[in-house]
């Protein structure tokens, strides 16, 4: 059987889209994967996967061009759509291949940053076990679903040639301020006062946007990776402690623990660790979430979602440290 997994963007879901992978190669299915670059990057040498096909983004604008991608994606006996957006579809629509699409739920991941309305609905939501629920589709079950993205051995030891013995990673990045802790220099602090180091990833842009002025002893390593490169450094540390952002996912597919914080979003939304990836922190304020997304700004002006003492974020991460041990 040959299938054609599609997942265009972003980091952090392309990364979750992993998670399919391993369940599809032991079942001896060919898989080749549709993805935007760079993200193609997070696939070299990957066993599982027959073939990476990366496009451009602006590439793919116009009907004309997803009908001309099409053409060459004639091969399949599905195409697995994790992306389920307009572009997804039309690709799976002219590739004319049987197509099994996951189910975002996307109305009750809306009526959940409704106050009022999200008291009456029950049960969660998690976008790696969804992702996975597309399998059935073709007989495949997959009882315990984990992204998981593969290095090399040579990978993770260049990446210890510049990184201290015993760290943290913290991933302070994130799209919206209304994601982002404000109190990362703190919590650093706490970690170098106990004789554990503290290295932060993330882009370059994720740098200009953060005003906070860290502890000289902090290794700023933000705009300087590659995807690969971070994600042996995270590989390389003892915890990760990460905005609810692509960071968090990172650390999740390269088996790190991760702590994720929640401000406007909420874990409900899907891309919660697993509790033997890690765990999260939520205020669960009645005003929690407001947007899907995390992009609007505070209703209250306060953004008290936010705030979190330091020190709380510092104990549950040694907790979680002496429990990875």
């Amino acid at each position: 059987m040959k299938v054609l997994v599609v997942r265009f963007s972003s980091l952090g879901d392309v990364i979750l889209a992993s998670s399919v992978l391993t369940p599809l190669f032991e079942k001896d299915v060919q898989v080749d994967f549709l993805t935007f670059k760079p993200f193609d990057r997070l696939f070299i040498n990957d066993h599982r996967i027959r073939k990476v096909i990366s496009v451009e983004k602006r590439q793919l604008r116009k009907l004309k061009d997803l009908k001309d991608l099409s053409k060459n994606l004639k091969e399949y006996d599905y195409l697995i759509d994790l992306h389920s957006n307009l572009r997804s579809f039309l690709t799976g629509f002219f590739t004319e291949a049987p197509v099994i699409r996951y189910r975002k739920n996307s109305i009750k991941r809306r009526l959940i940053t409704n106050p009022f309305l999200k008291n009456f609905i029950n049960g969660g939501f998690n976008v790696v076990e969804a992702y996975c629920k597309t399998l059935e589709k073709i007989g495949i079950q997959v009882k315990k679903p984990r992204p998981e993205i593969i290095l090399t051995e040579e990978e993770i030891k260049n990446s210890k040639k510049y990184l201290p013995e015993n760290f943290v990673v913290i991933g302070a990045g994130a799209r919206y301020k209304n994601k982002a802790y404000p109190y990362f220099p703190e919590v650093s602090g706490y970690f170098l006062d106990s004789g554990i180091d503290v290295v932060l990833v993330g882009s370059e842009k994720d740098k200009e946007l953060d005003r906070k002025k860290f502890p000289e002893k902090v290794i700023d390593l933000r705009g300087k990776l590659s995807i690969r490169e971070s994600l042996s450094v995270i590989k390389n540390a003892v915890l990760t402690i990460s905005n609810d952002s692509a960071v968090a996912h990172m650390s999740r597919a390269v088996k790190t623990p991760v702590i994720v914080i929640y401000g406007a979003t909420h874990p409900y939304f899907g891309f919660y660790p697993f509790e033997d990836e890690g765990d999260y922190i939520i205020k669960n304020l009645r005003c929690q979430p407001c947007d899907l997304h995390g992009k609007k700004e505070c209703r209250l002006k306060n953004s008290d979602c936010l705030n979190i003492q330091p020190d709380l974020i510092f104990s549950k991460a040694l907790n979680l440290i002496e429990k990875s041990l």
